[in-house]
């Protein structure tokens, strides 16, 4: 599905270096010319990511100005113009984990991309004769929903931040509208943030619905082969790798960054998946699974051993800051 590039959700125009700019822009220029391509972001994922950005911190400033006494509010109102540029420029919004998610939402877009939205698995599941499977089926279509905009794109909730990136972006959006307010709108600011702040839920996550559905589905005794290959076939990337993740018994972070960092064969070996069945993922994911190699990546599947399989698992199921810091250690050692 192609989408257009927004002007909103874009950044300012960017034009071509001159001489006198050219020293400033020498830091930025000598990073962006050395990273690895295959890393970098297209213009499609940049502008997604960037709408989804600015869209969350609107949601939160008209959040904070709904609050406000009257008259402070009609000054915040003037204050939102610019405010995502500002906090751009004071690096504000560059928290690994806000970034991560925005990555994730981008990486979903791309995955899905060549579908019609139809999601006929999920749309069959609403009518389930298992109630709690049509239960978590709707509130999974009805979360989607509110995160797409009229062209069918990827947003962003409140709710989907973790805690610290809520509390942190709710805070930086709260000062950077006091940037261009009197002081006296120090406290009202503070408490409106508080407010906004103690109505967070993790629990109404996007990813809180998949893994919802994931489980009712595994309850039911349908997290088989059949359903996974009818997730893959459909282009829905979250859910099958919900099920996947269920059935290999690791997080769903850790699932999805397997399946997106070319590791989707041993994803599937972890869940258990028959030689079809990665076959049908392969097929169903081409942009970041490489299906171009497929009889090379298959006979990848087949080379992993058992032993490699339970080694990873293992591994995955420890503490996501002991193995963070168990790699740190390791490039230390070099």
């Amino acid at each position: 599905m192609e989408w257009p590039l927004a002007a909103s959700a874009a950044d300012r125009q960017v034009e071509p270096a001159r001489p006198r700019t050219g020293r400033g822009r020498l830091a930025v220029a000598s990073a962006d010319f050395f990273l690895d391509e295959a890393s970098r972001l297209t213009d499609e994922e940049r502008a997604l990511m960037a709408a989804m950005l600015r869209g969350l911190v609107t949601d939160i400033a008209d959040e904070l100005i709904s609050v406000l006494p009257p008259m402070l509010a009609a000054q915040a109102e003037q204050a939102r113009e610019g405010l995502y540029r500002r906090l751009r420029r004071a690096r504000l919004l560059e928290r690994e984990g806000l970034v991560a998610l925005l990555l994730r939402r981008a990486d979903e877009q791309q995955l899905s991309a060549r579908t019609d939205r139809r999601e006929p698995t999920l749309s069959a599941l609403v009518g389930d004769d298992d109630s709690q499977v049509a239960e978590a089926a709707m509130a999974l279509v009805l979360a989607r929903g509110r995160r797409r905009d009229r062209f069918g794109r990827a947003g962003l909730e409140f709710d989907d931040l973790a805690a610290e990136d809520a509390v942190a972006t709710v805070y930086a959006v709260a000062a950077g509208l006091r940037d261009v307010l009197p002081a006296e709108s120090d406290q009202p600011l503070a408490a409106a943030a508080q407010a906004l702040l103690a109505r967070h839920d993790e629990g109404r996550r996007l990813e809180a619905s998949v893994i919802a559905l994931a489980r009712a589905l595994e309850a039911a005794g349908q997290a088989d082969e059949t359903m996974i290959r009818k997730l893959a076939e459909d282009g829905d990337p979250a859910l099958l790798v919900g099920l996947l993740a269920r059935r290999a018994g690791i997080d769903y972070l850790d699932a999805w960054n397997f399946l997106t960092g070319n590791d989707a064969m041993m994803l599937a070996r972890l869940a258990g998946c028959d030689r079809t069945t990665a076959a049908q993922i392969l097929a169903g994911f081409e942009p970041m699974s490489g299906a171009h190699a497929a009889d090379r990546i298959i006979d990848g599947f087949e080379a992993i051993d058992d032993v490699a399989v339970e080694r990873c698992r293992r591994w995955m199921r420890l503490d996501v800051h002991y193995r963070s810091a168990s790699d740190a250690m390791e490039q230390v050692r070099g």
